[in-house]
């Protein structure tokens, strides 16, 4: 099975979003555009408790000139977005000078330290963060973890990417592994380039068991269905898909991001098509009977170092540490 490339970043809200910018179909289609865009802004639009600036930031971040970077969480929480786990978790980076678009994809077991305002740190899934104190504690915890401010967030509840993908008409994907059973929802795809309607492409991204290399190979796929979204997004021309779009935002979608702000994003568009991409690699690891992810410190290190980097910011990643663990505590499980 051929491995993704490695760093690779797109934001599921704020390419919906800088799809508008995109879909300019001129005349009476703009006017139409900016009424529905606003419409779909106030359903979205969703700010943070520390307001808007990282505390990592010593000011407020100007689009039009800095660098800057976004959360992307696939959230399951039924039909609410502000309750589960998240499910799926990006970061993406926005250089301001070449344009370039990363993206890097944290499995969901990740064994990590857990940031709730000015408690003190605990270890736990990553995905948990979110269980705990929603997108707040979901941006601490990362922002702790790559050592790097988190300036946007975008959330999706994972039930609106099947209303996303059928709202492009479906997204052709080359399937690199056949899935079926009651935990896909009684899809089966077989390998092979196909195009795949929302409740199909969903099963794909989400599927991880039936998956030789787990969390890993879900986080390639994922990024394989965010691609062709961009991909047929960016190529629509009627405005009947254009509402639907728009619908399938302001229903499942959380950002902080505001409408002007993410019109600012145009410059990115066709690297939204060709980003960087990385999965944080790591091992399996069983503790008192329940299975994380642990991540190899020296990946860790190197993506906090490119994460920095394109940021503009000083690379601070020091070799790491050893982390000695009770050896009657712990046990490395292959799966």
């Amino acid at each position: 099975m051929d491995t993704p490339p490695r760093k690779k970043k797109s934001p599921w809200k704020v390419v919906l979003i800088v799809l508008g910018v995109v879909l300019l179909i001129g005349g009476s289609a703009f006017g139409y555009f900016v009424f529905k865009a606003n419409e779909t802004a106030e359903n979205t639009n969703k700010e943070l408790e520390r307001g808007d600036k990282s505390e990592r930031r010593e000011e407020t971040i100007d689009l039009t000139k800095d660098h800057f970077s976004v959360l992307l969480a696939g959230v399951d929480g039924g039909a609410s977005l502000e309750e589960g786990r998240s499910d799926s978790l990006m970061v993406a980076t926005f250089n301001k000078e070449s344009r370039q678009v990363t993206l890097v994809s944290i499995p969901r077991d990740s064994y990590v330290d857990i940031i709730i305002d000015d408690n003190d740190p605990f270890k736990d899934k990553i995905n948990h963060a979110y269980a705990y104190g929603g997108i707040d504690a979901t941006i601490s915890t990362v922002e702790n973890l790559l050592d790097i401010p988190i300036d946007y967030y975008a959330t999706i509840n994972f039930d609106g990417i099947e209303d996303l993908v059928d709202a492009v008409g479906g997204v052709e994907i080359d399937v690199l592994i056949p899935i079926s059973g009651q935990a896909t929802g009684n899809v089966e795809l077989e390998p092979g380039v196909q195009v795949l309607n929302g409740k199909e492409a969903l099963a794909y991204a989400r599927m991880r068991k039936q998956d030789p290399a787990g969390d890993i190979g879900r986080a390639g796929r994922q990024q394989q269905v965010i691609e062709a979204i961009i991909n047929e997004a960016t190529t629509i021309n009627s405005f009947t898909k254009l509402n639907r779009i728009m619908n399938a935002v302001g229903e499942n979608i959380r950002t902080n991001m505001s409408l002007s702000e993410a019109s600012q994003l145009q410059p990115y568009v066709k690297s939204l098509k060709s980003f960087n991409r990385e999965t944080l690699e790591g091992t399996d690891l069983t503790l008192n009977g329940v299975y994380y992810y642990e991540l190899d410190p020296t990946d860790l290190r190197d993506a906090q170092a490119l994460l920095q980097t394109e940021l503009g910011m000083p690379v601070t990643a020091d070799e790491p540490e050893t982390d000695e663990t009770d050896d009657s505590m712990t046990e490395t499980t292959t799966y």
